[in-house]
């Protein structure tokens, strides 16, 4: 049992640094400049041009407040022997928020060209 036990912990502390690894390295490349965050919140209009995008400040700000609070309940609760469920009031908010991004999209690329020709 207890060789057992180690393997879990050993396991559990490579899965950490793995992943703080991949979150260290993005950090770097975001720092150093090599991955741009520059029009992350703008999309291109049917112009070509840069406009800001409130659909994508939702997004982000909801899914990162989402993937927040997952994390504090995970780590609020070390010794559970599994992961802790979302509530359906979220993930059906996370899901309304996602939908009206990609409705957004869907509208700009597919239907606004077709009223911009019917002019």
């Amino acid at each position: 049992m207890p060789a057992t036990t180690l393997l879990i912990k050993l396991v559990t502390l490579v899965g950490v640094v793995l992943a703080g690894g991949f979150f260290g390295v993005v950090l770097l490349k975001i720092a150093t400049g090599e991955i741009s965050l520059a029009y992350l919140l703008y999309t291109k209009d049917a112009a070509g041009r840069w406009t800001y995008s409130p659909n994508r400040l939702q997004l982000l700000i909801f899914t990162v407040g989402v993937a927040a609070n997952y994390l504090y309940s995970v780590m609020t609760n070390p010794k559970v022997d599994s992961l802790p469920d979302l509530p359906m009031s979220v993930i059906a908010a996370l899901g309304v928020s996602h939908v009206s991004y990609l409705g957004g999209k869907a509208f700009s690329a597919f239907i606004g060209p077709l009223l911009k020709n019917l002019k």
